[in-house]
């Protein structure tokens, strides 16, 4: 069974990044991971960098974009429930899953409004 959680120790996230060979600090982000049972098959994260929010790490092993967007919307909410009403994305490799996401481009960067993103009419779009 597939399941989304935070992660909360260090350890797990600096050990499934190495054995993936993925290098990124690991300064001032929250991480969550795809779990099948209990072997971690995927990350992403949320990071504050200048007072903003950034969404621009999701992997999955077998990049699934169906796994990657349930990971970015489990990402979203957990910023919701924090309190975050922005989220900023800049990572170009994950364009279509802003744009699905519906994040808006501005400029460089593409934004992300959360006030009212989950309520149930906005689900349905």
């Amino acid at each position: 069974m597939l399941t989304i959680k935070k992660i909360i120790t260090t350890e797990e996230v600096e050990n499934y990044l190495s054995t993936q060979g993925i290098p990124l600090s690991m300064d001032y982000q929250q991480f969550m991971g795809i779990y099948d049972g209990d072997t971690l098959i995927g990350m992403g994260s949320i990071n504050l960098v200048d007072l903003k929010v950034y969404m621009n790490f999701i992997y999955t092993e077998d990049d699934d974009f169906g796994l990657r967007h349930g990971l970015a919307k489990s990402l979203l909410n957990m910023a919701d429930l924090s309190g975050i009403k922005t989220v900023y994305g800049s990572n170009p490799e994950l364009s279509d899953l802003y744009s699905i996401l519906r994040f808006q481009k501005d400029g460089d960067e593409y934004v992300l409004q959360l006030e009212g993103y989950f309520t149930a009419d906005s689900c349905q779009q």
